[in-house]
């Protein structure tokens, strides 16, 4: 009888600690705070003396989100172009979240900022797999670089607010 409580108690604890990754029932439509960390790597082409195209790859994870919102807890893959000249930049590119449970979301994303500065992103989802097909939304982002872990990887931190609708 003890041996069976033990057994018990250890499953749930176990059972409890897994399921925040999942979060509550997923709302179908909401806002929520957005709060990601993103490393990214790139190949840089210089062109004239102050002008700078770049291409890169970020891989993220979203650091605070509410536990009923798609992004709760997902992770991040996206491509992207930067064109600086002068020291601001313009910047695009695609954005996929995975959410734990295998789920996708889709987006686009437009940024502008000066060089070493900060940057005002704009996320617009446009679709998804799973229980996120057809979602909409966006997101409104300030975006600050950090100092690079080693050379050739650029740290970011992104936080804002996103609004999504699912059908």
């Amino acid at each position: 009888m003890k041996k069976a409580l033990i057994v018990f108690m250890v499953s749930f604890f176990i059972l409890a600690s897994w399921s925040p990754a999942f979060g509550a029932e997923m709302a179908k439509e909401g806002e929520s705070p957005y709060k990601a960390a993103a490393i990214a790597t790139s190949k840089a082409l210089p062109m004239e003396k102050e002008r700078v195209e770049v291409q890169f790859e970020v891989i993220g994870v979203m650091v605070e989100a509410k536990d009923d919102s798609p992004l709760y807890n997902a992770t991040m893959y996206g491509l992207g172009e930067l064109h600086g000249f002068k020291g601001a930049y313009e910047e695009r590119g695609f954005v996929r979240f995975t959410r734990p449970d295998g789920d996708q979301i889709f987006s686009t994303y437009e940024a502008k900022g000066k060089m070493g500065g900060e940057r005002k992103v704009k996320i617009t989802f446009v679709g998804g797999t799973g229980k996120c097909v057809g979602i909409t939304g966006s997101a409104e982002l300030t975006g600050v670089s950090l100092r690079p872990p080693k050379e050739g990887v650029v740290t970011s931190i992104s936080v804002g607010k996103f609004g999504w609708k699912i059908p």
